[in-house]
């Protein structure tokens, strides 16, 4: 795991999103299939990190919905 995928937050671990709805794919990457997308409202958990494409790294979703982009998001405890 590289230094910057590095997190203060143990996993799983809440996210908080920082617009009303946020992309999930079926895969750690922008290049996968969008399977839906996760609002403010649903109070997403995050079970893994991975490092995507051009550095972006990616939350699995405990629910196994997919994986979102964590730039995209806050994570809380």
């Amino acid at each position: 795991m590289k230094a910057q995928t590095k997190m203060q937050f143990s996993l799983p671990c809440k996210v908080k999103l920082l617009q009303h709805s946020v992309k999930v794919y079926t895969g750690a990457g922008y290049e996968y299939v969008q399977a839906g997308s996760v609002s403010r409202t649903d109070c997403p958990e995050i079970d893994e990190v991975r490092e995507g494409k051009q550095s972006v790294l990616w939350g699995h979703l405990k629910s196994g919905a997919g994986w979102l982009p964590l730039d995209q998001v806050k994570m809380i405890q």
